[in-house]
């Protein structure tokens, strides 16, 4: 038990998460319609932050020889995904009325401008230079791209770790390195970003039906030529299970 003393020494739950902050800022005060939507969007985006923290650590263990570190990262991820797709079911509750009322305001914004999505398939080994020229993207957002593209990948570092192990380098993990753990949770990972994607590109076409998307893409035909796409290709071939 804490006593009422000691609370005075803890931030309070609304302080630790900085939820007066969070609030002022996110879109929670328009109608019940746009209030789903954006911050459907807004929640989104923030679960691509924590993935990408995720990839990161895995990869800073990786190049430190911590397979079981990496592992614990990584493995989390497809559950991650698996959150994100259910935001999708949450839009799908929109009428298509609502939806395009929303959508008019939208101008040419876009989920396609998602430069964190866009750092997410970098990172991974995924990365395809001509998104960097995408519209409406920030300098700052074109920088951070830019980073995750000139670096060496998470498929290249794996690789890496895999090739010592298999030399017999072990590492700090002695005689049991976790190389097949990894490779299953890239492959859970690449398979649940899949996963998302297919049912983007059903809300899309539920939505949009066969018309143009906005920021330059060309809608639901786009997401599903991209839905098989593997974040992996260096590690999976195309569409692997």
């Amino acid at each position: 038990m804490i006593d009422a003393a000691d609370t005075k020494r803890f931030p309070a739950y609304g302080e630790i998460l900085r939820l007066d902050e969070l609030l002022a800022i996110a879109c929670v005060r328009d109608t019940a319609d746009r209030t789903l939507f954006f911050a459907t969007h807004q929640a989104c985006e923030i679960w691509f932050a924590v993935v990408l923290r995720h990839l990161d650590a895995a990869r800073e263990a990786l190049l430190q020889g911590n397979g079981t570190e990496a592992a614990e990262h990584l493995e989390r991820l497809p559950h991650i995904m698996r959150v994100i797709t259910e935001h999708f079911e949450v839009l799908a509750t929109l009428t298509p009325e609502s939806f395009d009322a929303i959508r008019a305001t939208l101008g040419t914004s876009s989920g396609f401008q998602s430069a964190q999505y866009r750092e997410i398939e970098f990172a991974c080994g995924a990365g395809d230079p001509r998104y960097l020229n995408i519209p409406g993207l920030t300098e700052s957002e074109r920088a951070r791209m830019l980073a995750r593209l000139e670096q060496p990948s998470l498929a290249a570092v794996f690789a890496e770790y895999r090739d010592r192990v298999r030399a017999g380098a072990h590492g700090p993990e002695g005689d049991s390195p976790p190389v097949e753990r990894i490779q299953d949770a890239l492959a859970g990972f690449d398979k649940a970003v899949r996963s998302w994607r297919e049912r983007h590109a059903e809300l899309a076409e539920q939505f949009l039906g066969a018309a143009q998307g906005t920021a330059g893409s060309s809608g639901a035909s786009y997401l599903w030529r991209h839905a098989e796409a593997t974040l992996f290709p260096d590690l999976f071939p195309r569409g692997h299970e």
